[in-house]
């Protein structure tokens, strides 16, 4: 036997009887090769395609290969050589069956199941590690106080009562900087409302955090916790638009009616509010009565701290006070008196 070849027998023997991957222990030359040893093999990619052959010619295999096996074998990237050897097996009539494995000092392997159709079609589409095995049990590395935390979506702002445009994504990642896929975030919320509370990160070792702005205009703060770090994020939730309209003498609110003295000027300020309560500033203001004669309107607009209306009564009686403004409006009922202590409530 050339020294080359040898060599290269030699090495292949030690590799088998070191167990390749998850390879039981055998002795090359003694027992053919059964159709899960060629798998994995080939799925390892230790030995190339002339020295699989090699080994194929000298120890030949314990199957007679179907039409299925030798397409499950060329997906795993089996050439012509290996298949040739093989077909070569069964035609010399040298094919048997591998039989109990004789006692050896170090202890036997389990059996290894033959595995279907789809699972060689399975092995094939995996990587490496996955058809090795991985051990179970392996101690999860720490997480990156640095890299885990939110990573979009935080500072932004939007209405009430609305998701956020662009959307808060959380993200968890080990100290070797790689994501952590499948970890449990639990997320909580101080005026907002969430989807879920709890979530696992996907394969980007990310959660997206389903949220809804509100009820009050001000600041949303998202809480994200795994293990024992936690994470914030804040947005700033605004009103919404004005659902109806406030009518306000000097601190006094205006619920539907308003109480006047003849020849005595008034001033309203207007604002809006939203359906969640939230103040809601307005500029444009427009304003009519239903009887100038009781009631006029001098001035409708706004300033510096929204909607002003300026009325003037004039005889004593009663009018309706119509304001408008945002989409929005408003009726009161406004009575005129004859002086002050006849019930007038607003200078």
């Amino acid at each position: 036997m050339p020294a080359a070849l040898g060599r290269r027998f030699t090495y292949v023997s030690l590799l088998l009887l070191g167990g390749v991957g998850t390879m039981p222990a055998q002795s090359v030359g003694a027992e053919p090769l059964r159709k899960t040893d060629l798998v994995r093999l080939l799925s390892v990619g230790t030995l190339g395609p002339g020295e699989l052959a090699a080994l194929v010619r000298r120890t030949c295999v314990s199957f007679a290969p179907t039409s299925r096996d030798r397409a499950d074998l060329a997906a795993l990237g089996a050439d012509s050589a290996v298949l040739r050897e093989i077909d070569q097996c069964a035609r010399r009539g040298a094919l048997v069956r591998a039989g109990p494995r004789a006692a050896a000092v170090r202890p036997r392997a389990p059996p290894v199941r033959r595995p279907q159709a789809d699972t060689v079609k399975r092995v094939a589409a995996a990587p490496a590690g996955a058809v090795r095995g991985e051990p179970r049990g392996v101690p999860r590395l720490p997480l990156s106080a640095a890299r885990t935390g939110f990573v979009l979506g935080g500072g932004q702002r939007g209405s009430v009562g609305t998701r956020p445009m662009v959307p808060v994504v959380f993200q968890v990642r080990d100290t070797s900087g790689a994501p952590v896929v499948g970890e449990a975030v639990t997320v909580s919320v101080t005026n907002g409302q969430l989807g879920a509370p709890r979530a696992v990160t996907d394969s980007a070792g990310s959660v997206r955090v389903d949220l809804t702005l509100g009820p009050k205009a001000g600041l949303t703060i998202v809480r994200a916790t795994v293990r024992a770090m936690e994470r914030e994020a804040t947005l700033y939730a605004q009103p919404g638009a004005p659902a109806r309209l406030l009518l306000r003498c000097g601190d006094t609110l205006v619920e539907g009616r308003i109480s006047l003295t003849t020849h005595v000027p008034a001033v309203f300020h207007v604002a809006g509010q939203d359906a969640f309560g939230n103040a809601v500033p307005v500029s444009q203001v427009e304003a009519a009565t239903g009887d100038k004669t009781v009631l006029r309107v001098a001035l409708a607009g706004g300033d510096s701290l929204g909607g002003v209306v300026r009325v003037t009564p004039g005889q004593p009686g009663s009018t309706s006070l119509v304001i408008v403004s945002s989409g929005q409006r408003e009726d009161f009922t406004a009575v005129v008196w004859q002086t002050r202590h006849s019930g007038a409530a607003c200078p």
